[in-house]
């Protein structure tokens, strides 16, 4: 059969590193046909992770995007920035913009997650208010351009995810006063057991961060250009700014409900497509296998993106080839890994930290560091390490702490296989 691909169109619809990762695995496999990008930024595509540390200086805006100029070019694509899709028909392969509509052969909808501000209050005397959140470069220059502001001096971050945190960081570096509270009863929400997150903790108080936590915030009042804050304890307390990150959604309002199976995000195989096999999903808008419990879970980091962009990329150009996907290409799954460290305190997890009457806890205690493992104990089966967590109160590349997390992360993968 001839190759009849490069009369065909791929449609891309984000263009953060899934995005990028289809399209150039699209490239590498041979694909010679249109491939449209459909962009919400008129920018080439940036790494989130890195968003923070531009907040703070430690990066610059060039810094925060891993591909160049040149190397998008090299890729042939039509990129259409600033464009955000409307509307996508999965019946009529049809993609709608407010400029216009396009038609597709296959599609991969790789549009990421918005940070959103659920539970906080409409500000009294300012209801055009907006708090600080953190995700995307625009998100990171409006925190900048805050914490930079002259005569700044006290902020309150609500929420304990790593966002938060990297958020904490990026305003101690700054030299603010912080105060985070949260309303579970530690940090980290659920990437670590109290075990851990108890140091880490100690960690952020030794540091000067005021911890408010398993509270929230009840109401907030503009006295000026200050920001009156009512917490649920009923305490009160006054601070220049104030910072949400209180979880993320998927962006997949332009989907029509009904068109492609949905739980929290896109349910997808493992080759990334969905229930219709002209369109496929990767990153935060993609359910893929999670391999400790088996289910379809959003794993929501770099890596996964950037690898089911990589997986979606070349099953399209194998299947618009008029072959199948290589099964070496498929993604087998994954399992959540998280580092993060804020101002020398660290913090390492893979895993799950799910406890369940089949797993227990082992606590290990250094001078500096303290390891939770979590095993599970099923019958008939040797016990497996299944989830890790690691604080340590110095954060040295190369030192005991990472080879630690690194070693006890392939032993969780290990155990998967």
């Amino acid at each position: 059969m001839a190759d009849q691909s490069n009369s065909k169109t791929v449609a891309i619809i984000g263009f953060g590193t899934a995005g990028m990762n289809a399209a150039i695995a699209l490239r590498n496999a041979g694909f010679g046909g249109r491939v449209l990008v459909f962009s919400d930024i008129d920018t080439l595509p940036y790494s989130p992770i890195l968003t923070s540390y531009y907040a703070w200086g430690d990066k610059t805006y060039e810094e925060c995007f891993p591909w160049s100029a040149e190397e998008v070019a090299d890729l042939n694509l039509d990129i259409l920035y600033d464009e955000p899709v409307e509307a996508l028909d999965t019946v009529t392969h049809a993609i709608t913009t407010s400029k216009g509509t396009y038609g597709y052969d296959k599609c991969v909808i790789a549009t990421g997650a918005t940070p959103m501000c659920w539970g906080f209050p409409e500000v009294e005397g300012d209801s055009a208010y907006r708090p600080l959140v953190l995700r995307s470069m625009a998100d990171a220059q409006r925190l900048k351009d805050a914490l930079e502001r002259p005569g700044i001096k006290r902020i309150l971050v609500s929420g304990a995810s790593m966002v938060a945190l990297k958020t904490l960081e990026a305003c101690l570096n700054h030299g603010l006063e912080c105060t985070l509270v949260g309303i579970n009863p530690h940090v980290l929400d659920f990437n670590a057991l109290p075990e851990a997150a108890i140091r880490f903790e100690k960690g952020l108080r030794e540091k000067g961060v005021e911890l408010r936590l398993g509270q929230s915030i009840k109401a907030v009042k503009r006295i000026g250009d200050k920001l009156e804050v009512t917490f649920s304890s009923g305490d009160t307390d006054v601070f220049d700014e104030i910072s949400v990150a209180h979880g993320m959604k998927s962006n997949l309002d332009f989907v029509v409900e009904g068109a492609l199976e949905t739980d929290r995000a896109l349910i997808v195989d493992e080759f990334m497509r969905t229930s219709d096999p002209d369109v496929y999903a990767a990153g935060d808008v993609a359910q893929a296998t999670e391999l400790i419990s088996g289910e379809k879970r959003i794993v929501g980091i770099w890596k996964n993106a950037a690898l089911q962009g990589a997986t979606a990329g070349a099953a399209i150009a194998a299947e618009l080839a008029g072959g199948q996907p290589d099964e070496e290409c498929a993604f087998k799954g994954s399992i959540s890994t998280n580092t993060i460290a804020v101002n020398g305190t660290l913090f390492i997890s893979a895993g799950t930290m799910e406890i369940t009457p089949e797993r227990s806890i082992e606590v290990r205690e250094a001078e500096d560091m303290t390891v939770v493992y979590i095993f599970e104990n099923r019958e008939g089966k040797p016990r497996r390490l299944v989830g890790f967590n690691l604080v340590c109160d110095k954060d040295e590349p190369g030192s005991v702490a990472y080879d630690t997390g690194a070693m006890l992360t392939l032993r969780i993968e290990a155990g998967c296989r």
